[in-house]
């Protein structure tokens, strides 16, 4: 049991140290803020002459616009409504294994829902792809030892989403009416670089043949994040800032790389915080290391005010380089986020759906103790947190 007397004094000793650190954060928006307004080509030509080669290790993520390299940082732009379209959402769940259970296991459950609208009657409808993995299914590929961690099991359930978009891509016929990919979250994780690969560039082959193909039947395939964490926007000012001629944040002292990483605390959405309801920004492409040639997975992004929140829409570039098709695909988004509070109403029907229930979990694991003759089902542990002995 939580003493919440005691988290309550922890709390006001610490509001001190969060007042400082939210001086220190406005501080340096302001910064950033009037970086970004003066850009120019000479400022962003002086920040590029910065960035490592792909041969040295060093790496910083930061975004330019993709229609302007140079002034267009905080432009906005209008929504314009779009009542006329199909979108297909997918979202997952999962369980977690436990280890207590005399046959662990774990489950995904990847819901699909369709929905047509501006039709005399709107269509729709849902689909569950239940998988359960059991026995050697649980160990990681590492060792063939150690049980499968969160992070792997969001992998394999992400890779389950894409699969079923890539069937429904598969499936559809191109027609002139308008269709949509939601999914829910990034597209490409943008942290595998501290696993020691490039920003995005980890090959997906799923995901490529999804883009490909729809680019090709002219469907448009959309990442939603919710409350965005990234904080890449800002890295463009903190480039500009540093005083050496290349980046190299292993050669600088630790107080030093300190005070640098507080501007790249700065989140996007702050910075976008004054577009207004119906509002989304420029679009921006994401460059690391290098700034490759742009591929068929290479991801564009906009942030947009729901009404609710600032979101995060994630995109193949293939959609950006069409500006009609692109304001139409935002439209109906905010549509959909417009019935939905501020989130896609489609995402919240498959999230819905994919959810794992606790009446859900009873029923599997009932169904695997049919599989064994022993009469223990559960360690002692287990057994007397279900019982809820006192």
């Amino acid at each position: 049991m939580l003493d919440l007397y005691s988290l309550s004094e922890q709390i006001n000793e610490k509001k001190e140290i969060l007042a400082k650190h939210k001086k220190e954060l406005k501080s340096n928006m302001e910064n950033v803020f009037a970086f970004l307004k003066s850009a120019d080509e000479k400022k962003i030509q002086s920040v590029l002459a910065k960035i490592p080669s792909k041969d040295e290790k060093n790496e910083i993520l930061f975004c330019l616009p993709y229609y302007s390299n140079y002034d267009e940082f905080l432009k906005s732009h209008r929504c314009h409504l779009n009542l006329e379209y199909e979108v297909f959402a997918v979202d997952g769940s999962n369980t977690e294994i436990d280890r207590h259970n005399l046959t662990p296991y774990y489950v995904l459950n990847i819901a699909c829902v369709f929905i047509a609208y501006g039709e005399k009657e709107s269509r729709f409808w849902y689909r569950t792809f239940p998988y359960i993995y059991l026995d050697q299914e649980l160990y990681s590929d590492k060792d063939d030892v150690t049980f499968k961690n969160s992070s792997e099991i969001s992998q394999e359930r992400q890779q389950k989403e894409f699969e079923a978009i890539l069937e429904y891509i598969e499936k559809s016929t191109q027609t002139d009416k308008l269709k949509i990919v939601l999914y829910d979250g990034n597209l490409v994780d943008w942290s595998q670089d501290r696993q020691g690969m490039r920003f995005g560039r980890k090959a997906n082959a799923i995901l490529e043949r999804i883009f490909i193909l729809a680019e090709q039947k002219k469907i448009a395939v959309c990442g939603f994040i919710s409350v965005p964490k990234n904080s890449i926007i800002s890295n463009i000012y903190r480039i500009h800032m540093c005083e050496k001629p290349r980046i190299n944040c292993r050669e600088c002292p630790k107080e030093q790389k300190r005070e640098c990483e507080k501007i790249g605390r700065i989140k996007d959405v702050v910075l976008f915080s004054g577009l207004r309801e119906g509002e989304y920004s420029n679009i921006f492409y994401t460059l690391g290391r290098a700034f490759d040639e742009f591929e068929k997975t290479d991801i564009g992004f906009v942030y947009l005010n729901t009404g609710y929140e600032i979101a995060r829409i994630e995109f193949p570039l293939y959609i950006a380089n069409d500006k009609v098709w692109f304001e139409n695909v935002i439209g109906a988004i905010y549509h959909q986020c417009q019935l939905g509070f501020g989130y896609p109403i489609s995402l919240t029907h498959a999230h819905e759906f994919s959810v794992i229930s606790k009446d859900d979990k009873d029923s599997i694991e009932s169904m695997l103790q049919s599989f064994e003759d022993n009469l223990v089902h559960y360690s002692a542990k287990k057994n007397n947190k279900i019982k809820r002995i006192i």
